[in-house]
């Protein structure tokens, strides 16, 4: 081994790695050169006059620290305020893909379910949902989605921060999943398709979306026609179906120390406290915290910008809104009785670009993408959640992506083919003609940006006419050479610009959709506290099943994923799911 180098002050300096608290905490301002302490330095050392070390300050200060208010309990509900108690043997909260598919699989293998929603009907937020095969994928002929490559790009990107034993699982037990709500859903009268995606998108084709008139995703009715489906499925099982009953306190025996056994809900008619009981377990699968703004200041704050600071009203018959939907409330229930908060931190918002009001071609537009000081900022061919992340660091977190009508004809003659992003498998490619009529349409309607000139173009944009002649030629000059020298773009997406016009543009703007994961959960669901031990009679579902990354999430823009398989596979309720038996959970297994 070779001898030690030491930095010096100037080699420090020089690379300017952190300011002076940083450099004070690892030790290195106030280091002296070899040969030890100078008295002065002694007697300036706080430590060597016995005070606490830095380690020990921090560690005080944090004990003393207040806790979020969300993190204080409310006062018990007392009893005599309870109007009505309901008894099962499952209480299911929750009314939306996970909660029903928790639901109707329970009831399926035998147990009688309760479930109960604060909505006023079966509400989905959801989109696609995936898995690695189905009988419609044979049917179609589509190859079985191989993960080993896709999802170690995955995990990768997330530093291997996630929960890989539910990751798995839930991919090898996707396709029993997904087979199972193919059956309820065509049972309804639902449609089951395959999205088709570009070639030169993110992974294979393995995404079912279910339909009332089967010819394209993007008019089908997604994941609220499969939990309607699912409603209906329940209400032939004799599951106990209860709305607009908002969940409010967990009942944890022994001091917080036992059993959850039951919730306490209220009416939202009239604010009347219902108490359910449970004889086997409670399910929260009440959604995400990205409506409560305190919630994300301490678990994903990168997203306040995008969302705003101010706490708005929630209303739990949403299905969509940018700026947040849901309170947190299973979370919060989870932690006033003594859950733990997931390991990874901080959690995983699903975010991705958003072009126009299309998605062609720039749900992922790989051309030729500036910023707002007129400059290329990025390689193009990323996936639109990764760019959403690198637009997070641009001006006013907006970018153009710039073409023209050579696009189309050019990426066609490089081996690829055009699809609207979640297109019908069966449906045949896109044409240029298709796609530049696609684009004037949406000029008129304002989606999109048209030009004759760069210098009309910059001007539509706010953006500097001569800069963009410049980043254009210089685009051009790489395009030309083949090789893209400033950010190492695939060759095949080098498409020039045509200079004589017209050009096309749109707006990039990232777009927050939701919250990844929450509580802390074992690999069968069950809510754990802080020694990682579950908490017997508690389980959580939903949102990717707690499935959590410390970094933006890539694909799990995805994640509606199969939310069936949670259920389905049996790993969400408080007895065994797996076709074919049932068995109540021993005391020492919950």
């Amino acid at each position: 081994m070779g001898k030690q180098q030491r930095f010096s002050r100037r080699d420090f300096l020089k690379f300017g790695a952190v300011g002076a608290a940083g450099a004070a905490a690892a030790g290195i301002v106030g280091c002296t050169p070899s040969g030890g302490a100078t008295d002065e330095a002694k007697a300036a050392s706080p430590a060597m006059d016995g005070a606490i070390n830095s380690s020990d300050a921090v560690l005080k200060l944090t004990d003393g620290m207040p806790k979020w208010s969300f993190m204080i309990p409310p006062e018990p509900v007392p009893d005599d305020q309870i109007t009505e108690t309901v008894e099962n043997d499952i209480i299911v909260v929750g009314g939306g893909m996970s909660g029903f598919t928790t639901a109707v699989s329970a009831a399926e293998q035998g147990a009688k379910v309760t479930l109960f929603s604060a909505a006023s009907a079966p509400i989905s937020r959801g989109g696609s949902n995936y898995a690695k095969n189905s009988k419609v994928m044979e049917e179609l002929g589509i190859e079985p989605f191989d993960p080993v490559p896709f999802y170690y790009h995955e995990m990768r990107a997330a530093s291997f921060a996630v929960d890989q034993q539910k990751w798995m699982r839930g991919y090898n037990e996707s396709e029993e999943a997904m087979n199972w709500m193919i059956d309820i859903a065509r049972e309804s009268g639902l449609q089951v398709i395959m999205e088709r995606d570009n070639t030169f998108d993110l992974g294979p084709n393995y995404a079912h979306a279910f339909s009332t008139e089967g010819n394209s995703a993007m008019v089908s009715t997604g994941q609220q026609g499969a939990v309607e489906a699912l409603e209906a499925k329940a209400q032939k099982l004799g599951v106990e179906i209860i709305y607009d009953t908002k969940a409010e306190q967990l009942i944890r025996e022994d001091d917080n120390k036992g059993r959850v056994t039951g919730v306490i809900a209220s009416k939202m008619a009239d604010g009347s406290y219902v108490k359910f009981v449970a004889k086997q377990a409670v399910v929260l699968a009440t959604g995400d915290f990205s409506n409560d703004k305190e919630m994300l200041a301490a678990y994903c704050p990168m997203v306040l910008p995008l969302v705003g600071y101010e706490q708005g009203e929630i209303d739990y018959n949403t299905s969509f809104n940018l700026t947040g939907i849901y309170g947190g409330d299973g979370q919060k229930m989870g932690l006033w009785v003594g859950a733990a908060w997931q390991h990874a931190y901080p959690n995983a918002p699903m975010m991705q670009g958003a072009w126009g009001g299309s998605h062609e071609p720039c749900g992922f537009h790989m051309g030729l993408n500036v910023n707002m000081n007129t400059e290329r900022y990025q390689r193009e061919d990323i996936s639109a959640p990764y760019s959403s992340n690198h637009l997070l660091s641009q001006p006013g977190n907006v970018a153009y992506g710039i073409w023209t009508a050579n696009y189309p004809q050019a990426i066609l003659d490089k081996g690829h083919e055009w699809y609207s992003f979640g297109m019908d498998y069966t449906l045949p490619p896109l044409t240029p003609d298709e796609l530049v009529a696609m684009w004037d349409a949406g000029v008129e309607t304002g989606a999109y940006f048209k030009a004759d000139t760069l210098d009309d173009l910059a001007k539509q944009l706010g953006l500097d006419a001569a800069k963009l002649k410049e980043v254009v030629a210089r685009y051009n000059e790489l395009c030309d050479k083949g090789v893209d020298e400033d950010f190492y773009k695939n060759p095949d997406f080098l498409v020039k610009i045509d200079e004589a016009g017209p050009f096309y543009a749109a707006q990039n703007y990232a777009m927050f959709m939701t919250v990844m994961g929450g509580l802390r959960t074992s690999k069968d669901m069950e809510v754990c506290d802080e020694n990682d031990q579950p908490i017997p009679g508690l389980f959580n579902v939903g949102l990717w099943w707690a499935i959590c990354t410390p970094t933006r999430t890539t694909s799990l823009y995805r994640a509606t994923a199969t939310a069936s398989t949670a259920s389905r596979s049996g790993i969400c309720s408080g007895v065994t799911l797996r076709p074919g038996s049932l068995r109540s959970r021993p005391e020492t297994e919950a």
